[in-house]
């Protein structure tokens, strides 16, 4: 077995067909597929009992009560049968060599302990897709690091021994537990970016709101201010990102976002999910702010017409 396949479930619906086959369609067979139902209140089980009487890598795992992604995530290395495991979310798509270039990758650099990709943003169709570039070795990975979060999660293959060593993914970091990872492993071992696409990457907007996104933000301050200051209480960390935040000002930050998401999924051809998310965001902005997004949704949305595919995105 070269690796293991990990990935969480929670009402997953319609799309974790397309994820599970994604990953049986694999060029290299040679994986086991541990698939977690997280407490699904869906048909996310059934979907998942169905494909594991079919195909014996997969390695189905039930929760009673959803236990959250950190924990689950912890509970998959521990169980994993391969020092290698690649990450899967439930509603991407990985692209066929994925598995096998990631292990080949990890096999030729022994010094690298987490390693993402390239990746697309999932447009309407694959013709629709967007290609996102990444910083490609450590050090341009760290510094970006100490920005912003430049390693997609869904993308990555780790070395479990090193991952546990450093106390796997932790909870209090929720919604930004991927980036508190990294900023730790960056610490001790080395990080890398494929430089080639492996994975189709879906900007979810079911269940999306800006109040989430303002949660997400303080985690992922809090992760960077911990990863400054690791002798710093957890209190002390969450008061910092408080103060921060303050700084930015959530009005700002919250019409940036939602102008952001919105203009991406024009740009994907996605008109339906932006305008989704538009009626969705504008109940949550303050009037004047709405008026300018309507607006710029507007023009955003004549734009994606005339505008070609496969453009390239670099972060």
């Amino acid at each position: 077995m070269k690796c293991t396949v990990l990935m969480p479930v929670y009402n997953a619906g319609a799309v974790l067909p397309m994820a599970i086959e994604s990953i049986l369609g694999q060029d290299e067979p040679d994986f086991e597929f541990l698939i977690f139902d997280d407490g699904s209140t869906d048909d996310s089980a059934g979907v998942i009992r169905r494909y594991a009487a079919s195909d014996a890598r997969i390695r189905p795992i039930f929760h009673g009560r959803n236990a959250g992604v950190p924990a689950t995530l912890n509970e998959g290395l521990a169980a994993a049968r391969s020092d290698l495991v690649v990450k899967m979310d439930q509603d991407d798509a990985a692209l066929p060599k994925r598995i096998g270039t990631q292990v080949k990758f990890l096999r030729e650099r022994p010094e690298v302990a987490v390693a993402g990709s390239f990746v697309y943003h999932m447009g309407r169709r694959p013709a629709d897709d967007r290609l996102v570039r990444l910083p490609v070795e450590h050090e341009e990975i760290a510094r970006a690091l100490d920005r912003e979060n430049c390693i997609y999660h869904p993308s990555v293959i780790v070395r479990r021994d090193a991952i546990l060593s450093l106390g796997g993914y932790r909870k209090e970091f929720r919604n930004s537990e991927d980036y508190d990872l990294w900023l730790r492993v960056a610490k001790v071992y080395r990080l890398a970016n494929i430089p080639e696409p492996l994975l189709r990457y879906r900007l979810s907007v079911h269940g999306e709101s800006l109040g989430r996104k303002w949660h997400q933000v303080r985690y992922a301050r809090m992760a960077l201010i911990a990863s400054r200051h690791p002798e710093w209480s957890l209190d002390r960390v969450r008061g910092e990102a408080g103060v921060e935040l303050e700084r930015i000002g959530k009005s700002w930050f919250l019409e940036d976002v939602a102008r952001g998401t919105i203009r991406e999924l024009i740009g994907l051809r996605l008109y339906g999910d932006a305008l989704r998310i538009l009626w969705s965001y504008s109940r949550q902005l303050e009037p004047k702010r709405t008026i300018g997004l309507i607006r710029e949704f507007r023009v955003e949305l004549m734009r994606g017409g005339f505008r070609g595919a496969g453009k390239q995105v670099d972060q």
